[in-house]
């Protein structure tokens, strides 16, 4: 298994409450303009009903429900600034080109991937804890949360939020110290290695992940 695969395999039982506190927090870049570590937070809380609510809507088309969780995902996640992360060094001798495709292509793998285990989601909540700027750059904001599950005990889950000018993106996901962005940079550098860092390569081994899904 690749990438997204592998994480969600490693926390198989957690795999439904991470993608629902994905889809709780997708909506923090749409969201006005906050001030301070604690408005992140509070963005959180304040936003857990409305994203459920926007895709468990009744007689939502399965098309719909992926535009809308598409929309989501492009909005909240910093796509670009991950896909710079997990490339690392890589990210850097890439063309245009092909940094446009990997990130088309990343995006699409945290589609196909997720918006198939909501069916997993049973109306488990989120408690949302502390928010703490990172003393090296307080534009980043770290917020711990945890999620309330009726079996089993809590899942911490913490986040990792950029605040820009147009409001927050979400820059990693770390689900019990696991960190989805450090998975995938040590996965995708090592596949580029193989290739002798081929861009395109990593993109079509993507792609396979995507069309077996």
């Amino acid at each position: 298994m690749f990438g997204l695969l592998r994480i969600t395999t490693q926390i198989r039982r957690p795999a439904a409450a991470i993608l629902a506190a994905m889809l709780l927090a997708a909506l923090l870049g749409g969201q006005a303009r906050a001030q301070g570590a604690q408005d992140a937070s509070r963005f959180l809380a304040d936003l857990t009903d409305r994203a459920v609510d926007q895709l468990t809507e009744p007689g939502l088309s399965d098309d719909e429900q992926e535009r809308r969780f598409r929309s989501l995902i492009g909005e909240s996640f910093d796509i670009p600034a991950i896909g710079r992360f997990v490339l690392g060094r890589y990210w850097r001798r890439a063309s245009e080109d092909e940094r446009a495709a990997f990130l088309a292509t990343f995006e699409d793998l945290m589609v196909h991937r997720f918006l198939p285990l909501f069916a997993e989601y049973s109306g488990d909540k989120i408690s949302v804890g502390v928010a703490r700027p990172f003393k090296s750059n307080p534009n980043f904001i770290s917020v711990s949360s945890k999620l309330l599950r009726d079996e089993g005990e809590p899942i911490r889950i913490d986040w990792r939020v950029r605040r820009r000018d147009d409001g927050y993106r979400i820059v990693d996901i770390v689900a019990e110290g696991i960190s989805i962005a450090v998975t995938l940079r040590s996965e995708y550098t090592s596949v580029l290695k193989q290739s002798g860092g081929d861009i395109d390569a990593l993109v079509r081994k993507l792609r396979a992940v995507i069309e077996a899904l």
